[in-house]
């Protein structure tokens, strides 16, 4: 049985889609015959947690857990100490993700003195923390997935300690990503170079879109043949049993976190300008608007006087979000105007066309406007476009009261199905040992 180090900072308890990834990597790695040991963060300081899908790995995987020293941790004794005097959770920044509900300027400025970025000072925890681990019982292959990019680094450092080869999984790019802009020069010349040694050191690089691998093909053509594009996906354990009964009234559901140019804006102004045109319409909606709260959008929803309208749950752990896609009427998928966000393949989408409904994309021509043409899943509109969106909603509205809106083709949601997108992950590191023999 082929020994498998998985390092990922993102792992549960901390909740958040980031996580679904590399779990769903060691559950179904498992399944497939390896012996699997997570060495992740120990205490992880995030605001959002979800300690539910740990009870879906199976017995055999083994998670290790490393100190690390960061910011954050500082968010984290601040919200501890804050909820020993307030017991509330659901506050309207109680949501928000570490730092993440800070001013955008203060986040940068905290970022910009950390290479590749803040989670750096988990790295001498989890190298000590990995050598002894494999001191103990020795692993044949290390993969790492990032963001954050740190753990790339902490397995390339223990690769060459232990002398056994190592893949990067990156779930964004290092370079070029929307999530991850350089603050300086100097700062982007220094991701530049961190992101050639990743590639350089990797035996095999795995990325979560074809749009992604192809990128980095161009700056790193000596390794084109080492890149592998192995997408995001759905669990189907989670959409098991009988579809449930679907909400009452035509419900528009969004189902994560806004962030950046992400925002709800578009979504709630395109509602305001189709309730104007439609008086069934405006009867019929109902918008939940399903993940962490923040005073951005809460003010949106207020400038919109929609507060009538628009309900707002809070982070729920993932099973009920899985639970909020399968009832609504139309799920909304968002990405920002920027043109990275065209290589962009958002880990819910998959799990939108799993749950059966249709899906409206305020998305830019990409990767999640392909996927939800590919599967007549519904209607794409370019992020920004009120008028288009008012028209796809109010479109939308009128095949439900005709129970006739589209359902993903079944054929294009199959090949999102994580046990076999594992399968190819599973694959590259069989692959990998081999080449290191």
């Amino acid at each position: 049985m082929p020994s498998l180090l998985l390092v990922t900072y993102e792992f549960p308890p901390k909740g958040g889609v980031g996580v679904q990834r590399p779990l769903n990597m060691a559950r179904y790695l498992a399944e497939a015959g390896w012996h699997v040991t997570v060495l992740t963060v120990a205490d992880p300081p995030a605001s959002v947690r979800d300690e539910t899908p740990l009870a879906n790995l199976p017995a055999s995987v083994r998670v290790e857990r490393a100190w690390s020293l960061e910011p954050t941790r500082l968010m984290q004794a601040l919200r501890r100490a804050r909820a020993r005097s307030d017991r509330s959770t659901r506050s309207e920044t109680s949501g928000a993700r570490g730092y993440s509900g800070m001013p955008g300027g203060f986040i940068r400025f905290v970022q910009g003195f950390f290479i590749p970025d803040e989670k750096l000072g988990w790295t001498p925890w989890a190298v000590s923390h990995g050598k002894k681990l494999h001191r103990e019982a020795p692993f044949d292959v290390i993969l790492a997935s990032g963001p954050p990019f740190t753990a790339l680094g902490i397995g390339r450092r223990l690769s060459r300690a232990l002398r056994i080869p190592w893949v990067a999984d990156l779930r964004d790019p290092i370079v070029g990503g929307y999530f991850f802009r350089p603050h300086t020069p100097l700062h982007a010349w220094l991701m530049r170079a961190y992101e050639r040694r990743v590639v350089a050191h990797a035996s095999r690089v795995i990325t979560a879109t074809e749009g992604m691998r192809n990128a980095l093909a161009v700056r790193c053509p000596d390794a084109a043949e080492r890149l592998h594009a192995v997408t995001n996906g759905f669990d189907p354990v989670d959409f098991a049993g009988p579809s449930p009964d679907p909400a009452a009234g035509f419900t528009v559901a969004y189902v994560g976190t806004f962030q950046g140019s992400i925002t709800a804006d578009t979504l709630l102004a395109a509602v305001v300008r189709a309730r104007e045109a439609d008086s069934d319409f405006a009867r019929d909606v109902r918008v939940r608007l399903v993940g962490p709260l923040d005073p951005g959008t809460g003010a949106a929803i207020e400038r919109h006087d929609l507060a009538s309208v628009v309900d707002r749950t809070g982070f729920v752990p993932h099973h009920e979000a899985i639970a909020e896609m399968r009832v609504a009427t139309l799920l909304v998928v968002i990405l920002g105007p920027e043109p990275e966000s065209a290589d962009i393949l958002t880990g819910k989408l998959p799990e939108y066309l799993a749950a059966g409904r249709p899906v409206l994309a305020l998305v830019p021509d990409g990767e999640a406007a392909s996927l939800v043409r590919r599967a007549g899943a519904g209607w794409i509109v370019p992020p920004h476009d009120v008028d288009a969106a008012a028209r796809a909603l109010r479109d939308a509205h009128a095949a439900w009261r005709a129970d006739a809106l589209p359902a993903p083709d079944p054929e294009v949601v199959a090949e999102y199905d994580r046990r076999a997108l594992v399968g190819h992950v599973s694959s590259v590191l069989e692959q990998v040992i081999a080449d290191a023999r």
